[in-house]
């Protein structure tokens, strides 16, 4: 998983291996899934996926992240708050916007997304 978020460092701002590596664990460690940092996707969960993909997403030269139906990630609604939480911790500059269904709004109340309608 290192490898794969690292690429993204390595190819788009011409950063070194070893530096790309080493941020890619740091913000694994940030949310505690440094355990995931040398597994392979089979290995992992469809939450630690996510997680991999969002890391990606936030190394790139983009200003807004746009996350589709969220509760594809998480077998229940109970988890999504523990998502978002994870989320906030690795939060930089960028804009990240959750597409949902307007029924699902309740499971995020108090957090800190943007519910627009």
């Amino acid at each position: 998983m290192v490898e794969n978020i690292a690429l993204i460092q390595e190819v788009h701002q011409n950063k070194s291996i070893d530096e790309s590596e080493a941020l890619a664990l740091e913000m694994l460690t940030k949310i505690s899934l440094e355990t995931i940092a040398y597994k392979r996707i089979p290995e992992c969960t469809i939450e630690e996926i996510f997680f991999v993909m969002y890391i990606r997403a936030l190394m790139m030269d983009i200003p807004k992240i746009y996350i589709k139906v969220p509760y594809a990630i998480t077998e229940n609604f109970k988890d999504i708050q523990s998502i978002i939480d994870a989320m906030e911790l690795l939060k930089n500059d960028k804009s990240v916007m959750i597409l949902d269904l307007l029924s699902n709004e309740v499971h995020y109340k108090g957090c800190g997304c943007n519910i627009i309608k």
